[in-house]
């Protein structure tokens, strides 16, 4: 883990290189109207994950290119609803942004009785900046080395079997419970975990697989610890040829593919909405970004519109309505 940690400071060190760019050139990137004083990017989730990661990548360029003081915040807790809740009760003056996962936005409210905040209402989209498919990984010390050869060992020994998650309604649950319901093997035990003590206990035999970002796995699979099976996306990744889509391997229905996006609260002024939403995009669109994203397993998104980003939160709601739905997870 340090050593991940390590290669990543690295990486950043590398994409803010703009840094240095004297103070009078980068003046000349700001709005009139926006940034001024400094602005708070809230992660709802835990330091050295992946959407910490890549919060802290692309706002530091953003910041960068601005010379101006943008910070990132880690506000973990209740399954991100703690750090997003914060944002969208913050003063919709571009003070404060949201850099998150799907989850809040299209699972929690289906995980959740009640919610502190209205994902429908309580924020302004600014972009979507990560496609997220996930990778299924085994405890190297099972000897499987195909996705075919772990689903034939789960079905032999149920019993014996558990799978690792960051939690109820996490996408890492609802992938993993999709997955022992479509092999005929659904009472597999479901072990969540409130951190990335999840990988670790993994790659000690603890639990036999988990189906995560590559991020997240691959310094683990790297070492030797634990084994890449199968993709959870419907098409075969380009930093991962070889490894087979889990619909081919289970020859069922199967996709499971999370995201990343960036938002404000409610009632933000349009022009600092239409501001960020071009000054991430530039961000995305720098050669050092792209690279960054196939190594670490990201997929990039075509640029849209806050409006576009907005209507496709809503609509991927319904989908994810529907993975819950068949998880057969009840609201807490």
């Amino acid at each position: 883990m340090k050593n991940q940690r390590r290669n990543t400071l690295k990486i950043l060190s590398g994409l803010c290189a703009a840094a240095a760019i004297p103070k009078p050139v980068l003046a000349q990137g700001k709005s009139k109207h926006y940034p001024n004083g400094v602005t708070t990017v809230i992660v709802p989730y835990g330091a050295g994950g992946s959407t910490d990661v890549v919060a802290r990548l692309l706002v530091n360029d953003v910041a960068a290119r601005l010379g101006s003081n943008f910070v990132v915040e880690d506000k973990p807790g209740a399954a991100g609803n703690i750090g997003t809740h914060e944002v969208a009760i913050s003063r919709p003056d571009g003070s404060t942004l949201l850099y998150s996962t799907a989850t809040p936005f299209v699972i929690n409210p289906f995980v959740y009785r009640k919610l502190p905040f209205d994902p429908d209402h309580d924020f302004a989209a600014i972009s979507r900046t990560a496609k997220l498919p996930l990778v299924l990984v085994a405890y190297a010390g099972l000897g499987v080395k195909t996705a075919a050869e772990l689903v034939a060992y789960i079905r032999k020994n149920p019993g014996k079997c558990s799978f690792s998650s960051y939690g109820i309604g996490t996408s890492s649950h609802i992938a993993g419970t999709l997955f022992v319901r479509d092999i005929g093997a659904p009472n597999v035990l479901h072990v969540p975990y409130k951190d990335l003590t999840a990988m670790s206990d993994l790659s000690a035999g603890r639990n036999t697989f988990h189906i995560d970002a590559w991020s997240a796995v691959a310094p683990f699979v790297k070492s030797g610890k634990l084994v890449a099976l199968a993709v959870s996306s419907t098409e075969k990744l380009p930093w991962a040829p070889n490894l087979p889509t889990i619909a081919s391997v289970i020859k069922k229905p199967y996709e499971v593919v999370t995201w990343h996006a960036v938002f404000a609260p409610r009632k933000t002024p349009k022009d600092i909405i239409n501001f960020l939403n071009k000054e991430f995009q530039n961000t995305l669109d720098k050669k050092s970004t792209k690279k960054y994203y196939v190594d670490q397993g990201f997929l990039m998104y075509p640029p849209a519109t806050p409006q576009e980003v907005d209507a496709f939160v809503k609509s991927d709601k319904k989908r994810w309505q529907g993975y819950v739905e068949a998880a057969g997870i009840k609201p807490m």
